[in-house]
């Protein structure tokens, strides 16, 4: 992919943001306890998120006590968190975070969610390092989509697949794009090995949802009117085999490591 299309990519979940706040799911609770756990958070710790979306995961730090700094490209998913975080200690800077130019500096924790794969490297490591004061971590967690055991679910994968709409991946997929990041983090130079930690988890949802959360990924969107029409109908017709209502199955892999120091 060239970098235009990777920008356009990029600026397409911005396109999206009422879809994103609604559809797009949350992440376990015992990935905040992990982090909790493993680096030094504490009442007064200055915490960065980069591309903060409309606020999932933001939320679950704000719920313990934090305050957060948020790093987000996308102006309308920046309001949208605003104002869904407005009774909170929150404040968001309307960037990319390679491009933020004065960023804050000393943090005690930098985390992503979902993001840090639309960040260049090894420029996004480097910031990473800048901005963290020398104890400080860097999270970084994922919601990997796990392809089910039945026949549906393997249907709906290859539909997902033909179309080239959305990946729905094998455990065997998903545990080398774990070795790949953590690989990745380990080579950047910055930081050391990190630490990684999976945490299962599945909820049902019907057609209308899943068609929803389609909506905010980067590769749907960016098919033809038409192309999203056939899909759709094809998705529907797999939906109907089973009273409208799927299992989805999701991996949330966490990554914690600490900045290397010289």
């Amino acid at each position: 992919m060239d970098t235009m299309d990777w920008i356009k990519q990029s600026k397409s979940f911005n396109k999206a943001a009422d879809y994103y706040d609604v559809f797009r799911p949350s992440y376990p609770s015992e990935v905040i306890d992990c982090v909790e756990a493993n680096t030094s958070l504490h009442a007064a710790s200055k915490i960065l998120e980069i591309g903060a979306g409309s606020g999932k995961a933001t939320e679950l730090f704000l719920n313990r006590g934090y305050e957060l700094l948020c790093v987000e490209p996308g102006p309308q998913l920046a309001e949208i968190g605003v104002q869904k975080h407005k009774h909170n200690k929150v404040q968001y800077v309307v960037t990319r975070f390679e491009d933020w130019e004065e960023p804050r500096k000393g943090n005690d924790l930098v985390f992503s969610a979902q993001a840090f794969h639309w960040v260049p490297q090894p420029e996004g490591y480097k910031k990473c390092a800048e901005v963290l004061q020398p104890n400080g971590h860097l999270a970084l967690f994922w919601n990997f989509y796990l392809c089910g055991e039945s026949k549906l679910d393997k249907e709906i994968a290859e539909l997902c697949k033909q179309y080239h709409a959305f990946t729905i991946s094998s455990k065997e997929e998903i545990d080398e794009r774990i070795n790949r990041t953590s690989a990745e983090i380990s080579n950047s130079g910055y930081f050391e090995a990190p630490s990684t930690y999976q945490f299962p988890w599945s909820h049902q949802e019907d057609v209308d949802s899943f068609i929803g959360f389609l909506n905010t990924t980067s590769s749907f969107l960016v098919l033809s009117e038409s192309e999203q029409n056939k899909f759709i109908a094809e998705l529907k017709l797999l939906f109907s085999t089973n009273g409208g209502v799927v299992s989805r199955y999701y991996i949330c892999c966490l990554f914690i490591t600490s900045r290397k120091l010289k």
